[in-house]
């Protein structure tokens, strides 16, 4: 039987971006069913932690992820209560909340079924492979020097587009951008970044009502409807259909990019062939596993114990392998060795 997954996520650029990019990864695992909420009055702010009993999603939920929800300086001990006085009454499911804000870590470590991990550099605020997704999303966030080894135009482009259609008071925040991010619709995403600046005059990151209206987010938000309204397959084709130009006859599919790590170095991977979304759908269970095993900061555990949970995690359609965690060690730094043959969360 599917668990059913939940990822909850802020409803700014980077909130959304970060949403899409753990959805794509936990949505691999053959074991997990995934969905997203990121909804501009719900999980608008710090606010949101106060407020859990809003997101009645979680009640169907086996697993969920809190991602880029951050803490207020002034008022963290009042919402890390909250957040555990909400899990702790779900004995049953299991929290997992990542943010590259600072987290009250201590008090919340208090709270048996929740996970937490402090990641301050945002292309690391995932799961599972990180794609040109979290470029766009670091950028967005104004994170530019952390990602100046692997950044390019198109993600500065892509990053100014996100930013206009995550502006709160337009149509697209939340639902609308989350089912564009779903398919694919980085064409659209592009030409909002190089859309006239007249009409993206953003006060405080807010949308004047006032201001004349843009015919790209006009498209856009229409195009997100018929999305929303279309279970059928051609929703990207859709987007690239509409969007792209005789000039530049393919899209800049961020999604696809992928990173590898040598000598803690991250450098584009080229030509990686479709039979690797397994070991991806391998790589994002165990880092789940290895964040389950991490109650505490600088908790270790077993390579045995990553295997385990892991397998736990993933169910037994898809048997993980000790070459499995071998290759993962080797290609991607969310595991160290802590001596003694035991690992770490980096």
């Amino acid at each position: 039987m599917k668990q059913s997954v939940l990822v909850i996520g802020h409803a700014d650029a980077d909130g959304h971006l970060i949403t899409e990019q753990v959805r794509r990864n936990l949505a691999g695992i053959k074991n997990f069913e995934v969905k997203t909420v990121v909804d501009p009055s719900r999980t608008k702010d710090h606010k949101v932690w106060r407020a859990l009993d809003s997101i009645t999603e979680i009640e169907d939920a086996n697993i969920v992820f809190f991602v880029d929800l951050m803490f207020s300086p002034n008022s963290f001990f009042e919402e890390s209560e909250a957040l555990i006085d909400f899990v702790s009454g779900y004995e049953e499911k299991q929290f997992f909340l990542i943010d590259h804000h600072p987290l009250p870590l201590r008090r919340l470590s208090s709270a048996p079924h929740l996970r937490v991990q402090y990641r301050p550099d945002v292309f690391e605020c995932a799961l599972g492979p990180r794609s040109g997704m979290m470029v766009v999303a670091s950028i967005c966030e104004g994170q530019k020097r952390q990602v100046a080894d692997i950044r390019k135009p198109i993600h500065d482009t892509l990053a100014l587009g996100m930013i206009r259609a995550a502006a709160l008071g337009g149509d697209l925040p939340g639902e609308k951008l989350s089912a564009l991010l779903r398919a694919n619709c980085w064409s659209a995403i592009r030409q909002l970044g190089e859309d006239d600046r007249k009409f993206h005059n953003l006060p405080r990151g807010r949308r004047p009502l006032k201001q004349p209206k843009s015919e790209t987010l006009t498209i856009l938000s229409s195009m997100a409807d018929e999305i929303l309204g279309n279970s059928q397959e051609g929703v990207e084709s859709l987007c690239s259909r509409t969007f792209r130009r005789p000039e530049m006859p393919y899209d800049a599919d961020v999604s696809l990019e992928r990173y590898d790590v040598e000598g803690g170095r991250r450098k584009p991977a080229h030509g990686v062939p479709a039979e690797t979304r397994d070991l991806e759908a391998i790589v994002t269970t165990l880092e789940v596993a290895a964040i389950f095993l991490t109650p505490t900061p600088g908790a270790t555990f077993t390579r045995q114990q990553l295997l385990e949970e892991a397998q736990r995690l993933n169910g037994d359609e898809v048997k993980i392998r000790e070459e499995d965690l071998r290759i993962v060690l080797k290609k991607h730094g969310f595991v160290k060795y802590a001596g003694g043959g035991r690992l770490c969360i980096r």
